[in-house]
């Protein structure tokens, strides 16, 4: 009897934390992209772009501090020249809730400059982020820019997605109160196993298609936009 609760225990412990330790293993290698020697400046001859994941919206529309440590961190990635083009990604399938659009008023309210922000309204889900950054905007080579509990995740989608992700940032969250750190993780033991299965054994089609968009074409990228997004359409296009 004792043999066979030790056996269902360590069972239900690998159901519950087998999915994350899988992950974890995958991603393990992926340059710190925060480190400036870990990684090197965007190559002259090629490009490198980050793709910034939507993390919620506050009741008001404003990107949630999640988020917002997300954009701080693809905006230094942006100054110091490790990557040429900030892919913004998440969900607007709601009229009341755009991830997108509430990112993209941020960073201009930092002052990045459109030429360097592409928009992705599609991304409702990591996998569909990361399909269509490959798909969709033509990305290659990319650093993944998440918090903390999401990074191995990202790491591993965009890559089963066809992107050579060159480094990853995974901004802490040991500041937050424990309650929502704990829920966080708590979800993504859940979204381990379903990410892993997107990645290696499903790889399911996308739910928001679309014409294909050149992520450094700002005439392109601005045809794209939402017209609430456009703002001032591009010299010369």
């Amino acid at each position: 009897m004792r043999k066979r609760l030790i056996l269902l225990a360590v069972l239900g412990l690998g159901l519950l934390f087998g999915g994350r330790l899988i992950l974890l293993a995958a991603a393990s290698g992926t340059p710190d992209a925060t480190e400036r020697s870990a990684l090197a400046a965007v190559p002259a001859d090629g490009h490198r772009a980050a793709i910034v994941f939507g993390a919620g919206l506050n009741r008001d529309g404003e990107p949630s501090l999640l988020l917002r440590d997300r954009l701080r961190a693809a905006e230094g990635l942006l100054r110091t020249g490790r990557v040429d083009l900030l892919l913004i990604t998440g969900d607007n399938s709601r009229d009341e809730y755009d991830e997108p659009g509430a990112m993209l008023a941020q960073l201009d309210d930092d002052g990045v400059a459109r030429s360097r922000i592409a928009v992705d309204y599609g991304g409702r889900r990591t996998w569909d982020s990361c399909v269509r950054a490959r798909s969709i905007f033509g990305i290659k080579n990319a650093v993944v820019v998440t918090n903390d509990f999401h990074r191995a995740r990202t790491v591993v989608t965009c890559r089963a997605a066809g992107i050579e992700v060159d480094g990853a940032v995974g901004t802490p969250t040991g500041r937050y109160p424990l309650r929502p750190r704990t829920s966080w993780r708590a979800r993504e033991l859940l979204a381990s196993w379903r990410g892993g299965i997107d990645a290696w054994v499903r790889q399911p089609s996308v739910p928001v298609r679309g014409e294909k968009i050149d992520a450094y074409d700002p005439c392109a990228v601005w045809s794209s936009l939402s017209p609430e997004d456009r703002g001032g359409k591009p010299s010369g296009c």
